[in-house]
């Protein structure tokens, strides 16, 4: 997992947070959005995870593993016209078909970006299926209990059967889902640790507790 004392927060001279405007201290907005910056790295820290136990395949893209299969050149167009690059979180190559699946940590998504990522995976989805192959596009929510869980918190832009849960991205490729589960856990007592020592160091708070 990723730790909380590695995130850094707001520079003295940037403005006041969204947490330190809500709270009215610093200290703790600080602290609140170390933890925000932590949850968002343990999503890019789950993909290197994943990469790290799949070294040595050839029909799995994932980070810097076969990066070149998941990179998709000028595919993408702005509204000023300018081409841009799409890639691809994983892409999978089984003997029938190509799986493209975007990969979240967690299962709430932010629906603007969302559907930017579900409209860049039907691009390139596109793209294959022109050139004559046989496509997926899945949307995986690595922490989810269900698809019903993903299909909620993308607030209806999932088309039915896209949604995946890590469990079955995990088949899908061979790996162990429940150990990598509870290999992500080892930082969490740690993380409780320096979360519970750093709000000892914001008086306010600390009287607050004690009433």
């Amino acid at each position: 997992m990723v730790l909380i004392k590695d995130s850094k927060g707001r520079k003295k001279e940037e403005t006041a947070s969204g947490y330190e405007r809500l709270t009215g201290n610093k200290k703790l907005g600080s602290l609140i959005s170390r933890y925000h910056a932590t949850v968002i790295r343990a999503g890019n820290e789950l993909e290197n995870s994943l990469e790290k136990k799949l070294i040595g395949r050839k029909d799995v893209s994932i980070g810097n593993l076969n990066k070149e299969k998941r990179i998709f050149k000028n595919l993408k167009t702005d509204s000023s016209g300018k081409k841009h690059d799409i890639k691809i979180d994983a892409v999978i190559e089984t003997k029938n078909e190509i799986i493209l699946v975007e990969i979240k940590d967690g299962d709430t998504f932010d629906t603007k970006k969302s559907a930017g990522e579900i409209e860049s995976l039907n691009l390139v989805k596109n793209y294959l299926e022109s050139k004559g192959k046989k496509v997926q596009v899945k949307f995986c929510s690595f922490n989810a209990r269900d698809c019903e869980q993903i299909e909620r918190g993308a607030k209806g832009l999932l088309e039915k059967g896209m949604a995946m849960t890590g469990k079955e991205f995990c088949e899908l490729v061979g790996l162990n889902f429940d150990q990598i589960v509870e290999e992500r856990k080892k930082d969490q007592k740690e993380n409780l640790n320096s979360l519970a020592e750093e709000i000892k160091e914001i008086p306010e708070l600390m009287e607050k507790l004690k009433n």
